[in-house]
C-alpha cells in the first residue's frame, strides 16, 4: 500500500515540476486569470493551493512514519505559525527537519501569500472604487447615463426639488472617473456630492446597464457624453436596452412597473421626428419622454421668462427676461412682435421656431399684423435651405423674404420691406407668422443701421437674440449693438454657458440693463413639467368637453394612452396660456369668458395650432385629397394618421365637421373658454407660473 502511495506521490511530484515546463504558458495564463479577477476567485484560489500543499505534506509524513507523529491541530499550529512546534506529552516527540519543511511551507502560504493577496484585494477593490468600476444595490435612485455638460445642473436641480430629496444619483459615464468626482466635488456642495456614485460604463453595453438597477429605480436621464459625433443614435440604442432589461421576466420587482425614461436628443430633427413617433415596443414598461436642450432654454426664455441659478456661489439669482408681446397684444393693439435672431445656431433655430409657436394674437384676426421672425448670420442662405427642407410644410404655407448685405454700404431706411426678395411665390393667406433672412456679418453698417431703425420703430416690439456657440463673441456682439437699442430698453439676449459672468457686473442698472444672458448650463432641465398636469387637464377639455371638476384618475389614465404627437400638441397649447390671458387684457380667472372673448381666442388658437402642426411635420390636404375627404369624411383620420395631411390645416372660417358631426372649430372654442377652469384647477402649479404679472413696458 505504501508502495503504491509512494508511486502516486512521485508521479505527482514529476507531473509538477514537468506540465509547468512543457504547459507553461496555459498554467501561467490560468493563474494569471485565477489571481486577477474577482476577490471571490482570488480568495478560492489562495485556499485550493494552500490545501493542496498542506495535504501534500502530511501525505509525505504519514507515508514515512505510518502516522502522523503529532495530532492534526499541533501540524495546523506549526503550519500557521512555525514558532509553535513542540512535543506532546504522551506522544512521540515531533521531527525537527518535518516541523521546518511544514514551517517553511506555512512562511510561504500563510504568512507570504496569504498577506500580499489580502493587500492585493484591498489595492484593487480601492481602485475599482476610483476607476468608478464598483457597483453597489440601489433602490428608489435616480440614473444619469453620461456626463454631460448640462449633467451638473441636472443634479443641483435634484437637490432643491423635495420630490428627490432621498434619492441616491447614479452617474454611468464613459469619461475618466476620477477626473468626473473631482469637478463634481468643487461644483456640488458637499451633501449632495455624497449622494453621487461615479460608475464607469458604456451605455451601450446591456452588461454595464444591469450593474445600474434600472429595474429598481424612480427615474433615468439619458445625456450622453459631450461632443459625441453620434450621440442620439447612442442614446436610442440605450434606451432599447433599457426596455430589455425592464422586459426581463426573471425580475419580477419590475411588473407592472413604468419608468420615465428622459433622452436627450442634440439634433433638433431628430427630436422633432421622436415628437411625432410613437415607440409601440417600448411602452409597456418606459415612459418615453425625449428632450432637446435648445427647446428647452427657448421655452425658459419665451414661456416661463424666467431663469434661477442653482450655484453654491454667491452669485446664484434669478434673471428675469421680458415677455416678447411685452404687457400683452389685444385685438385692438398695432403693435406687432418683431425678433431678431443674430446667429442661425441650434439655439438661434430653436429661438425661432419656439417664437413660432406662441406668437399668435388677436389683432391678426382683426387687422391682419403678422409676427417677423429675423434670422441675421452670413451662411443665412445655406441654413435657410437647410431649414427649408426640415420644415417644408410650414415654409409653404408663410411669407419669406431673403437679403443679402454686402460690407461697407450704408442705408438709411430700413423699415421698408421692399428690397427683400419674397421667396414664396404663394404667399400663405391664412398663418400670421412671416420669416425673413438676411445673409450679412452683424458687424456690417447696413445690419447695424437696420437694427437700430427697427429700435425707433413705435410699433413694434422688438427683441434681440444674439446665438454664437462661441460665447465671448456672442457676448462682444450684445454689448456692442446701435446705442439706440439700449437708449430704447430693447431687450437682447446674448447666448452664454454660466448664468453669471460679465453681464452680472454689467446689468445691474444703467445702459445694458436689458441685455441678459441666456443658454446657460445651469438650471437648463425643467423638472416641474415632468407631471405635465395642465397638458392632460388640454386634452381632456379637447377630448370630453369643459367639466365642472376634472376628474384626476380619468385625465392622468387618458393621458397614458395618448399619441406621443397629441402629448406634444398639448403641450405647446398649454405654453401659450400666458400671451392669450395677456391679450385679453383684464383677465380673470374667476369669471367665465364671454361669447366675444371666446370666438376671439379660439380664432388665436387655430392660428396657433395650424402652425405647430405644420412644425411638427403635418401638411395641408391637395385639392384631389379635399375632394375626396368631401365625399368619404373617414378618409380624413386615415389621411392624417397614415400620411401627415391634415384636412383642418386652413383659414377658422374653412373648417369642416369631422366623422362624429362636430366642426373642429369647435374645439378651439372650448379650449379657448376652458382657460379659468384650467388655470383655477392648478394644483401643483402657482398662478404667477401662467399669469403674466409683467407691468407693460415702455412702448418703443
Amino acid at each position: 500500500m505504501r508502495i503504491l502511495i509512494l508511486i502516486i506521490i512521485l508521479s505527482f511530484i514529476t507531473a509538477f515540476f514537468v506540465l509547468p515546463t512543457r504547459f507553461r504558458m496555459k498554467i501561467q495564463r490560468l493563474i494569471d486569470i485565477a489571481i486577477s479577477q474577482s476577490i471571490y476567485k482570488q480568495l478560492s484560489f489562495l485556499v485550493i493551493t494552500t490545501g493542496l500543499a498542506f495535504g501534500c505534506l502530511l501525505l509525505l509524513i504519514w507515508i514515512k512514519y505510518g502516522h502522523l507523529k503529532l495530532h492534526i491541530l499541533d501540524w495546523i499550529y506549526t503550519f500557521i505559525n512555525p514558532g509553535s512546534f513542540f512535543s506532546s506529552a504522551g506522544k512521540e516527540p515531533i521531527d525537527r527537519t518535518w516541523a521546518i519543511i511544514t514551517g517553511i511551507t506555512g512562511m510561504f502560504f500563510m504568512s507570504g501569500l496569504l498577506i500580499s493577496m489580502i493587500s492585493n484585494i484591498i489595492e484593487r477593490r480601492v481602485d475599482k472604487v476610483k476607476d468608478g468600476k464598483a457597483y453597489y444595490f440601489f433602490n428608489n435612485h435616480l440614473v444619469i447615463i453620461g456626463f454631460h455638460r448640462m449633467s451638473i445642473g441636472l443634479i443641483r436641480q435634484f437637490a432643491k426639488d423635495k420630490r428627490y430629496a432621498d434619492c441616491d444619483i447614479v452617474l454611468q459615464t464613459t469619461q475618466e472617473a476620477s477626473g468626473v468626482r473631482h469637478e463634481l466635488s468643487y461644483r456640488l456642495d458637499t451633501q449632495t456630492g455624497k449622494k453621487i456614485t461615479v460608475c464607469s460604463g458604456n451605455r451601450a453595453s446591456a452588461e454595464d446597464l444591469q450593474r445600474l438597477n434600472i429595474h429598481l429605480c424612480k427615474e433615468v436621464f439619458i445625456l450622453g457624453e459631450n461632443d459625441e459625433f453620434d450621440n442620439d443614435s447612442l442614446d436610442l440604442e440605450c434606451l432599447k436596452k433599457i426596455h430589455a432589461i425592464l422586459s426581463d421576466t426573471s425580475r419580477t420587482s419590475t411588473t407592472g412597473r413604468m419608468i420615465r425614461c428622459n433622452v436627450q436628443f442634440e439634433n433638433q430633427s431628430t427630436f422633432t421626428l421622436f415628437q411625432r413617433q410613437d415607440i409601440d415596443r417600448l411602452k409597456d414598461r418606459i415612459d418615453f419622454a425625449p428632450f432637446n436642450f435648445y427647446e428647452m432654454w427657448a421655452q425658459k426664455v419665451f414661456v416661463d421668462e424666467e431663469f434661477e441659478s442653482l450655484g453654491k456661489d454667491e452669485h446664484s439669482g434669478k434673471i428675469d427676461y421680458i415677455p416678447l408681446d411685452r404687457g400683452g397684444i389685444t385685438a385692438e393693439s398695432g403693435k406687432k412682435v418683431h425678433i431678431v435672431i443674430i446667429g442661425m445656431t441650434r439655439m438661434g433655430i430653436a429661438l425661432g421656431i419656439q417664437a413660432a409657436h406662441l406668437c399668435h394674437f388677436p389683432n391678426f384676426v382683426t387687422k391682419g399684423i403678422k409676427t417677423r421672425i429675423t434670422f441675421i448670420a452670413d451662411n443665412a442662405d445655406l441654413e435657410m435651405n437647410i431649414m427649408r427642407g426640415r420644415h417644408r410644410h410650414l415654409f409653404n404655407e408663410t411669407d419669406i423674404y431673403y437679403k443679402e448685405v454686402s460690407a461697407n454700404i450704408p442705408s438709411n431706411d430700413h423699415s421698408d420691406h421692399s428690397q427683400l426678395s419674397i421667396l414664396n411665390s404663394q404667399l400663405g393667406t391664412f398663418t400670421d407668422i412671416e420669416f425673413e433672412f438676411i445673409k450679412a456679418k452683424v458687424e456690417y453698417p447696413e445690419i447695424q443701421d437696420y437694427l437700430a431703425g427697427l429700435s425707433c420703430n413705435d410699433n413694434l416690439y422688438l427683441t434681440i437674440a444674439v446665438c454664437f456657440s462661441f460665447p465671448p463673441k456672442s457676448l462682444a456682439v450684445g454689448l456692442y449693438l446701435p446705442d439706440k437699442i439700449y437708449d430704447n430698453h430693447i431687450p437682447v439676449l446674448v447666448q452664454q454657458e454660466i448664468p453669471f459672468c460679465t453681464l452680472d457686473m454689467l446689468t445691474k442698472e444703467g445702459k445694458f440693463k436689458n441685455v441678459k444672458p441666456f443658454g446657460m448650463l445651469d438650471n437648463c432641465f425643467d423638472l416641474s413639467k415632468a407631471d405635465d398636469r395642465i397638458p392632460m387637464m388640454v386634452n381632456y377639455v379637447y377630448c370630453k368637453g369643459i367639466p365642472e371638476a376634472f376628474p384626476e384618475a380619468e385625465i392622468v389614465a387618458m393621458w397614458r394612452e395618448l399619441r406621443t404627437v397629441l402629448k406634444w400638441s398639448n403641450r405647446y397649447n398649454a405654453n401659450s396660456f400666458k400671451m392669450k390671458i395677456r391679450s385679453l387684457g383684464n383677465f380673470d380667472a374667476d369669471k367665465p369668458l364671454d361669447d366675444k372673448q371666446i370666438e376671439l381666442m379660439a380664432r388665436v388658437e387655430h392660428n396657433r395650432w395650424n402652425i405647430e402642426k405644420l412644425l411638427m411635420g403635418y401638411r395641408t390636404t391637395t385639392p384631389k385629397e379635399k375632394a375626396d375627404i368631401a365625399n368619404d369624411i373617414s378618409l380624413k383620420n386615415k389621411l392624417k394618421i397614415n400620411h401627415f395631411a391634415h384636412h383642418d390645416i386652413c383659414d377658422f372660417d374653412d373648417l369642416q365637421a369631422d366623422e362624429s358631426g362636430i366642426n373642429a372649430s369647435e374645439y378651439d372654442r372650448r379650449i379657448s373658454a376652458s382657460l379659468p377652469l384650467i388655470i383655477n384647477t392648478c394644483d401643483r402649479m402657482q398662478k404667477s407660473l401662467i399669469i403674466a404679472n409683467h407691468k407693460p413696458e415702455t412702448e418703443n
